[in-house]
């Protein structure tokens, strides 16, 4: 076997690993259960996946559970109890404990101290830039099925555009490309919980072929149902604030709840060939 295939064998057990650690985060998990679904050793799993984490196995997952946690505190109106279930904590001081550790204060709180929900004196109808449309489509989605390169770090930074290019390239090795090609990206977390560094994207193509994982490239289904669909116009640095919008303005007026999916961005025009002014992207955000 040549480095090139070893190397796409490593992707592709790894982010078998970290998608079993998304979708089970209300379950136990312990090094030697995800080592058997990775094909690697439990001697050299944590190893290998520290180094493509830059965190250890047990951090992420800690870590993961507690911002998911966060998340759901901002934008849901589920009780903390229900919350620490939903990301694995049976025992309310552990939950406690490991969330007072990661964001300074005890989960009661963070709504009020979060400065991002308090400070924002943009977020009215009257204020809001014209780019912004608070009036969604309500939109029932089919599943999709897509290939995706994930990347970590900012969303602003070199890495999100490399994971556009090797799925590109790959969707277009194989032939995958049609006249009307969906564009999709995924931002897993949000930038006022999680730092910079450890944000989770994912560039998606659509697919209509059975497509098999191969090295970076993944394949998953984006689960349809019901979706706000909103229309952002402008630069895709602007993202947030769109998001703040939706989530501290419209939703709470809005009647409906968040549904445990991810949102996600279709991207209607090319960034290449299109002035950041002018870019229109379609934010999908799941709801019941």
């Amino acid at each position: 076997m040549n480095k090139e295939e070893t190397t796409k064998i490593y992707y592709e057990r790894i982010n078998k690993v970290i998608a079993y650690i998304s979708s089970h985060l209300d379950e136990e998990m312990d090094l030697n259960q995800l080592a058997e679904i990775s094909c690697f050793s439990p001697f050299h799993f944590h190893r290998i996946i520290r180094a493509h984490l830059n965190e250890s196995l047990g951090s992420y997952i800690v870590r993961t559970r507690i911002e998911t946690a966060a998340s759901l505190i901002l934008y849901s109106n589920l009780q903390i109890n229900e919350i620490a279930l939903r990301v694995g904590y049976e025992i309310p001081s552990s939950f406690n404990k490991a969330f007072q550790k990661r964001f300074a204060c005890p989960p009661t709180e963070f709504k009020e101290r979060h400065t991002n929900f308090n400070q924002i004196n943009y977020l009215t109808m009257t204020t809001l830039s014209e780019n912004i449309k608070l009036k969604p489509s309500i939109k029932m989605v089919k599943t999709k099925k897509v290939i995706f390169v994930q990347s970590i770090g900012s969303y602003s930074d070199e890495g999100t555009g490399k994971a556009w290019d090797k799925v590109c390239e790959f969707a277009q090795a194989k032939k995958l490309f049609g006249w009307k090609t969906e564009f999709i990206g995924i931002s897993h977390d949000d930038p006022s919980i999680t730092d910079s560094e450890k944000l989770r994207y994912e560039a998606c193509i659509v697919i209509s072929k059975d497509i098999k994982p191969e090295g970076e490239i993944g394949v998953k289904e984006i689960v349809g149902g019901k979706y706000a669909v909103f229309m952002h116009k402008g630069p895709y640095e602007n993202f947030q604030q769109t998001y703040d919008a939706i989530y501290k303005k419209w939703l709470p007026e809005s009647g409906y709840e968040l549904n445990e999916q991810p949102c996600f961005e279709l991207y209607l025009n090319e960034p290449k060939k299109t002035k950041p002014e002018n870019l229109k992207t379609e934010i999908y955000i799941p709801i019941v």
